[in-house]
């Protein structure tokens, strides 16, 4: 029986050690890719122009590319940053179209302050000044949070704007999957102890329900041409969200549902998606070798 307890001991010793350096590890990267130099170094193997660039707010976004493009922002999920679109922006063909706008929203990387903000409609305020600071309309994508901060845009910005592709969207609040641990480290104290992105995710993820049923009227208001994209497997926003706000906008919404597929698909299938930011026909995920 001793013998046991002490095992467990030990277990429970290397299992918060290990937690303990993971976190660390997580709020090391978070400095570092939130430092010019990380941003670059992160960047450093796509061959393109690439600029670091601020909203007056504070708002901190790489502009990367021919700017005589057409300009395609990308709005990243919680948590999320920079790297959540260095898989579609290593894709060299994107740029005979493009050229990049990826922004870190509130709270996030080199954005400042780093603090939440669960409101999607002010996540949405946020970005505006980097779509008025475009010559031409943009073309917006946004994945997981970011899908309903794309829509918003939508609503906020129409003439700004020419297409919105909404990837594993969390459009209904109702449908909102939420792990216990959110509720048990919602606590102040805890915003100290935890790396900010993981602090301020778990802000948002909170908030998201109530803050879904504020933008309501705006995504019932959007006219801007969208599509939406979400596995048919995603277990952690299910795919019923894209029906949801396919039946709530006022115009014709094509749905590609890809079967089979979890969350993160614009990480693991970045060909599909720059095939479909071409206006190419993408090769069907389950057709890919």
């Amino acid at each position: 029986m001793n013998k046991v307890k002490r095992i467990l001991k030990w277990v429970l010793i290397s299992l918060g050690g290990l937690t303990v350096f993971l976190l660390l590890l997580i709020a090391g990267a978070d400095r570092f890719l939130g430092s010019e130099r990380g941003a670059r170094w992160l960047y450093s193997k796509v061959e393109q122009p690439l600029a670091i660039k601020f909203t007056p707010d504070e708002v901190r976004y790489l502009q990367i590319g021919d700017t005589t493009k057409t300009p395609l922002l990308l709005i990243h999920g919680a948590p999320g940053g920079l790297f959540d679109w260095l898989a579609i922006a290593k894709q060299d063909r994107l740029y005979e179209q493009y050229y990049l706008l990826i922004p870190e929203r509130p709270g996030y990387g080199g954005t400042r302050p780093k603090r939440a903000e669960p409101s999607v409609t002010a996540q949405g305020q946020a970005l505006l000044p980097i779509l008025r600071a475009q010559s031409k309309p943009v073309v917006v994508v946004g994945h997981s949070y970011g899908a309903p901060v794309a829509v918003t845009l939508g609503a906020l910005a129409p003439e700004r704007i020419q297409h919105i592709y909404g990837i594993s969207g969390a459009y209904d609040p109702e449908l909102e999957v939420t792990f216990g641990i959110s509720y048990c480290i919602n606590f102040q104290f805890f915003r100290y102890l935890l790396p900010s992105p993981i602090w301020v995710s778990n802000v948002e993820k909170l908030g998201h329900p109530q803050a879904l049923r504020e933008a309501l009227p705006l995504f019932q208001s959007v006219k801007v041409p969208t599509t939406l994209i979400h596995g048919t497997a995603d277990t952690l926003v299910p795919f019923e969200n894209s029906t949801y706000l396919q039946a709530l906008l006022p115009t014709q919404t094509p749905l590609i549902a890809l079967p089979g597929q979890e969350h993160p698909v614009h990480v693991m299938l970045p060909d599909y998606f720059v095939s479909l930011l071409l206006g190419e026909e993408p090769v069907a995920p389950d057709a890919q070798e």
